[in-house]
């Protein structure tokens, strides 16, 4: 039986040569700054986390990840531009519940499809609304039972305001009237600080309204929280018991932060993004500047992150639909 020929001398050296030159072919990413979009205007609650993750990011990465705002149409112009961009991992985006769940529901056309176009790497934070009253308006409503009580005794008289149609706050206060089976009137304001502000005033009865509008608020008394629309109690406020613990076991709808890439990045890619987002939202120092800014920092990593916008895609899509809520 005859051996196989061992390579010459020159094919081995030709060999040596070659390797080097397809190692700088396929150079170690990144090469170059990656884009994180930020799909809201500079200053705003995810512009601000965007920016912490930014900076860590970049530190793990060994290259410059830049914030950049593309405002509009309740975040989806700034969505469509990272699903339109090439699936190299040179472009993130920072986006939340409304971006990646609620814009899937209220828009016909987003230009863009959470479920195909995106991949999530992370969570970085959840929030939740809090349900309040106006005691000197609404002064008999001291839990979420008296205030469902108060809307069946007055169908669709009670007013509450939002920071706009489709907003976390409609969304919240549209799913648990649907949930409990009673109706109010919606009054949408540019903003959630001006609704909470008008609130205050007494020209509203209630709101479910972000932690960080209304908690000195109920502090001075001008508002009194009800209960909060979170799976868990509040950081902020722990003694503000939740929906759940109401009397509706299922209902919570959080406003989660997410990092995402483009479905379809090369596998080594990905798993580059996953493990150096995974390293920044779990460093100490970035979950403080986090939690200061009132949320709570709970990363959520890789698969996990994906499970989660998975699933509530599945379940409130078709909730938000059926309440009617549209953007156009």
């Amino acid at each position: 039986m005859m051996s196989a020929p061992r390579p010459s001398r020159r094919a081995l050296l030709g060999a040596a040569l070659l390797a080097p030159a397809l190692a700088r072919a396929q150079p170690r990413f990144p090469d170059r700054p990656i884009r994180l979009i930020v799909p809201f205007a500079p200053g705003g609650g995810t512009d601000s986390t965007a920016r912490i993750i930014a900076q860590a990011l970049g530190e793990r990465l060994g290259q410059s990840v830049v914030a950049e705002n593309r405002a509009g149409a309740g975040g989806a112009i700034g969505m469509a531009a990272a699903a339109q961009a090439p699936a190299d991992g040179y472009t993130l985006v920072m986006g939340h519940v409304s971006t990646h769940v609620v814009n899937m529901a209220v828009h016909r056309s987003p230009g863009y499809d959470t479920a195909r176009d995106f991949v999530a790497l992370g969570i970085t934070s959840t929030a939740a609304n809090i349900l309040v009253v106006n005691p000197q308006r609404q002064g008999g409503i001291r839990n979420a039972a008296d205030f469902v009580e108060a809307c069946r005794a007055k169908p669709g008289e009670l007013s509450y305001g939002s920071a706009g149609v489709g907003s976390p706050a409609h969304i919240t206060t549209a799913l648990f009237l649907r949930t409990a089976g009673v109706e109010a009137q919606h009054v949408p304001y540019r903003g959630g600080a001006p609704a909470t502000t008008d609130l205050v005033a007494g020209n509203l009865d209630f709101m479910f309204s972000g932690a960080s509008d209304c908690i000195p608020h109920i502090r001075s008394g001008r508002l009194r929280g009800v209960a909060s629309a979170s799976a868990r109690r509040l950081s902020g406020a722990p003694e503000m018991p939740t929906l759940a613990e109401s009397g509706w076991p299922d209902f919570a709808f959080e406003i989660w932060h997410v990092v995402s890439g483009r479905a379809g990045t090369p596998a080594p890619v990905l798993a580059r993004l996953q493990e150096a987002t995974a390293a920044a939202l779990t460093d100490p120092a970035v979950m403080e500047r986090i939690a200061a800014m009132g949320v709570d920092a709970t990363p959520t990593l890789g698969e996990a992150a994906q499970d989660r916008v998975t699933r509530e895609l599945a379940r409130w899509v078709p909730m938000i639909r059926a309440a009617g809520i549209t953007a156009e």
